[in-house]
C-alpha cells in the first residue's frame, strides 16, 4: 500500500524525497490522500503538486476543502497569493460561497508582467514631476504603495512587481547614487511631555543629598532617612488634590509614594496615570505607628520626572467582569495585574527550584531541537510544517535525544517547550507546554519511581525555601506533599473504578463498568485521584496503551514498566517509563507501529553501541504549577497561553 501511495504522490510531482518523507506522517499521507482525490487528477504538473501539497500542509479539514482542491487542479489558483487566500477562506468559512470565494481568493486571475508594467508606466507618468524633482531620494513606498493599492494589480506576485519598479527607476534616473544622509530625529510623546513639564521648571534641588538608585525590593527600614532614586511604574494612583498617594511597581517589589507642593501642580499631575513610568527622587521614612506599607518604609517625594505617558483609555480594556475571551486578548495588561505577577515571579521560582534539584544532584543539562523529523509519542498529535521543501514537526518530547545523552554525560536533564496538535478544550491541556524530561542510565524502575518522588517534595521544599511567602499568597496551604506516595498498578485502578462506581462513557453515551485494557479518561482518572485525596504513581500500564520505546515487564510481558503521576486537583502531571535496551526488541517495535527504523537511526544506535537500562520521564510545568498553586485552569499559570483556537497574541 506504501508504494502505491508513494506512486500517487510521485504522479502528481512530488519528488521521491518528499514523496518518502510525506509516507512518514501518517495524518499528512492521509489529508494529501483526500486532496488528491477531491482534486480528481490522477497526474498533473509540479506546480499544481506542489500546491496541492501545501493545502494539505496547512492541514486544515473543512468541509468545503474540495473547492479549493479542484481550483488548484484546474490551475485556477496558482500564485501564492491566491493560494494563502484559499487556505484563509477555508479557516474563516464553513459554507461554500461561490462568488465570495472568487472574489476573495482571485480565482482564475493571473496578472502578466505585461500589466504589471502597463500600471507602473501609468504611476510613472502621474508622478513625473515627483519624480524628477527628488529622483533617487523618493521614499520607494510613495511609489509602491500606490501599485499595491491599484485594484487590477491585486492578485499580482509584488516580488515581480518590486523587480520591476526597480528596472524602471534605474531606467528613468540612470544609475542609483549612494549618498550619505542625515537623520532627523523625530520628537517623541515622551519628549513632547518633558518640553510640557520643563515649561513648569520643575527641578531637582541639588542642595540635597545625592540620590542613591535602588530597585524597589531594596527599600527596607534599613534605609530609613536615606535620599533615593527609583524607577518605576504607577501601579495604583489616589489624588487628593494637594497630596498624591503612589503605589510604585519595579517588577521587583512594590513602595508607596507620597507627593505634595509643587510636585502636585495641576498642569502636570494629570500625567500621574495608572501604568505611567517615573523616576521619582526622595528620602526614605518608616511610617506612623498603626500605619502599614510594603517593606515597611514609604518614600516621601521632592522630585520626579514622567518617563512614559499612559493613556487614560487603560481603565476601561479589561476589569474583574471582563469575560474569560477578553481577558487572554488583553493578556499583556492583566499580566500587570498582582496576582498575575505573583504567578509569573512563582513559575520562574519554581524553573529554577528545579535546576537547582538536578544540579544538586548530579544531572547536566542538555538543549535537544525542536524541529524534528521524527515523532515521539504519535503521529495524530504532531505540528507538521514544511521545511524547505520536507515534512517536519515540531517536538512532542525531546526524550528521544535526550536518551542519546546519557552516554555523553550521564544523569541528563532538559527544560523546552513541546508541543501537541490534540484538540482538546480542558482545563489541563496546552499546545504548546514548558516539557521538564530527565534520562538516567542505570537505574531500575523502582529507583525511577522513587526518583521522581523525591524531585516533587525536593522542589517544592525548595520553592518554599526560595520565597514561601510569595507562594502562600496564592495558595494558604501549600506544603510538602508526604512521602510515599501510593504506588498503584493500572488493573488496581479498573479494580478501583468498578469498586467505586466510576464509570465509562460509551460512544453512545450510555455508561458501563471499565475492563482491563481500556484508557482511564481525565475526568473518570481525576475523580479516582480526588476520591483517594493523596498523590498516586499510577504503573504498569498495558503496552497497547504506551509509546513504542517502553519496556516490557519482565513479570508479565503485556505491560510496561511504566507511570503516571496523579495529582489531586489536576490529574497526571508527571509520565515517564524504563527504555527497551534490547537492540532487536526495539526493532521489533519499530516494525509494529509501521516506523520506518532508518528515520531512527541514531536512536537505534544506543542499544548498538553498548546499550544499558535507562528510565525517564516528562513533567508538565505548567501542570505542576497549577497543582502547587491549586489553580483552577492551566491556562492561569502561562504568560501567553496556547491551546485550541488561540495563537494570539
Amino acid at each position: 500500500m506504501s508504494n502505491e501511495t508513494e506512486q500517487l504522490f510521485l504522479s502528481i510531482g512530488l519528488d521521491q524525497k518528499r514523496a518518502k518523507d510525506t509516507l512518514k506522517n501518517e495524518a499528512l499521507t492521509q489529508t494529501l490522500k483526500s486532496i488528491i482525490t477531491e482534486a480528481g487528477v490522477t497526474t498533473c504538473d509540479k506546480s499544481i503538486g506542489n500546491n496541492l501539497y501545501s493545502l494539505a500542509v496547512g492541514n486544515i479539514n473543512s468541509p468545503i476543502r474540495a473547492n479549493v482542491s479542484k481550483a488548484i487542479a484546474e490551475e485556477k489558483i496558482k500564485s501564492d497569493l491566491q493560494l494563502k487566500s484559499a487556505i484563509q477562506f477555508l479557516k474563516d468559512n464553513t459554507s461554500f460561497d461561490e462568488a465570495k470565494f472568487n472574489k476573495d481568493c482571485g480565482v482564475g486571475i493571473v496578472i502578466t508582467e505585461e500589466q504589471i508594467q502597463k500600471s507602473i508606466d501609468a504611476l510613472f507618468a502621474e508622478k513625473a514631476a515627483e519624480i524628477s524633482e527628488k529622483k533617487w531620494h523618493i521614499p520607494i513606498g510613495d511609489l509602491l504603495n500606490p501599485l499595491k493599492r491599484n485594484e487590477d494589480l491585486k492578485w499580482a506576485d509584488f516580488k515581480v512587481v518590486k523587480t520591476l519598479l526597480d528596472k524602471k527607476l534605474e531606467t528613468t534616473l540612470g544609475p542609483k547614487v549612494v549618498e550619505q544622509k542625515e537623520k532627523k530625529q523625530a520628537a517623541t510623546p515622551v519628549q513632547k511631555v518633558e518640553e510640557k513639564l520643563a515649561a513648569i521648571t520643575l527641578t531637582e534641588d541639588k542642595s540635597l543629598p545625592a540620590a542613591k538608585k535602588i530597585k524597589l525590593r531594596d527599600a527596607s527600614p534599613k534605609l530609613d532617612g536615606v535620599r533615593v532614586e527609583v524607577n518605576a511604574w504607577l501601579h495604583h494612583v489616589r489624588n487628593q488634590k494637594k497630596i498624591v498617594f503612589l503605589e510604585l511597581r519595579d517588577g521587583t517589589g512594590f513602595l508607596q509614594c507620597v507627593m505634595g507642593g509643587n510636585l502636585v501642580h495641576p498642569s502636570i499631575v494629570e500625567q500621574l496615570k495608572r501604568e505611567a513610568t517615573v523616576k521619582i527622587i526622595g528620602t526614605l521614612s518608616i511610617p506612623p505607628a498603626g500605619k502599614t506599607c510594603p517593606g515597611g518604609v514609604e518614600l516621601n517625594a521632592d522630585y520626579w520626572e514622567l518617563l512614559g505617558s499612559s493613556s487614560a483609555d487603560l481603565e476601561g480594556i479589561i476589569n474583574t467582569e471582563s469575560n474569560v475571551d477578553q481577558q487572554l486578548d488583553q493578556r499583556h495588561i492583566l499580566l500587570r495585574g498582582t496576582r498575575a505577577s505573583s504567578i509569573m515571579k512563582i513559575r520562574s521560582i519554581a524553573l529554577q527550584a528545579f535546576r537547582e534539584h538536578f544540579y544538586h544532584n548530579g544531572y547536566f543539562e542538555m538543549n535537544p531541537p525542536t524541529l524534528v523529523n521524527t515523532f515521539c509519542e504519535g503521529g495524530s498529535e504532531l505540528f507538521t510544517l514544511d521545511y524547505f521543501g520536507t515534512p517536519a514537526y515540531l517536538t512532542q518530547s525531546s526524550q528521544l535525544y535526550l536518551e542519546t545523552m546519557c552516554p555523553v554525560v550521564g544523569d541528563v536533564f532538559c527544560i523546552a517547550q513541546s508541543y501537541r496538535s490534540e484538540k482538546a478544550r480542558t482545563r489541563r491541556h496546552l499546545s504548546e507546554f514548558t516539557h521538564l524530561e530527565a534520562e538516567m542510565p542505570f537505574i531500575t524502575f523502582e529507583d525511577l519511581t522513587d526518583r521522581i518522588e523525591f524531585l516533587i517534595c525536593d522542589v517544592v521544599e525548595r520553592m518554599l525555601k526560595i520565597d514561601g511567602d510569595l507562594v502562600r499568597s496564592i495558595k494558604e496551604d501549600v506544603a510538602v506533599p508526604k512521602r510515599p506516595f501510593m504506588r498503584m498498578d493500572y488493573k488496581e485502578a479498573i479494580e478501583y473504578c468498578v469498586k467505586n462506581g466510576i464509570k465509562k462513557v460509551n460512544e453512545d453515551g450510555t455508561e458501563s463498568d471499565f475492563q482491563f485494557g481500556d484508557d482511564i479518561p481525565e475526568a473518570q482518572e481525576r475523580k479516582m485521584n480526588d476520591q483517594i485525596g493523596c498523590p498516586i504513581f499510577l504503573r504498569r500500564f498495558p503496552h497497547a496503551m504506551k509509546a513504542f520505546y517502553m519496556k516490557r515487564c519482565p513479570e508479565d510481558k503485556e505491560l510496561t514498566e511504566s507511570l503516571d503521576l496523579l495529582m489531586p486537583g489536576v490529574g497526571e502531571i508527571v509520565g515517564g517509563s524504563m527504555r527497551i535496551s534490547d537492540y532487536d526488541e526495539l526493532l521489533n517495535a519499530y516494525k509494529r507501529e509501521e516506523l520506518d527504523a532508518e528515520q531512527y537511526y541514531w536512536f537505534t544506535d544506543q542499544r548498538k553501541y553498548g546499550s544499558g537500562q535507562t528510565g525517564g520521564y516528562g513533567l508538565g510545568v505548567e501542570r505542576f504549577l497549577t497543582w502547587i498553586l491549586g489553580l483552577p485552569h492551566i491556562r492561569d499559570v502561562c504568560s501567553y497561553p496556547r491551546f485550541t483556537g488561540r495563537c494570539h497574541p
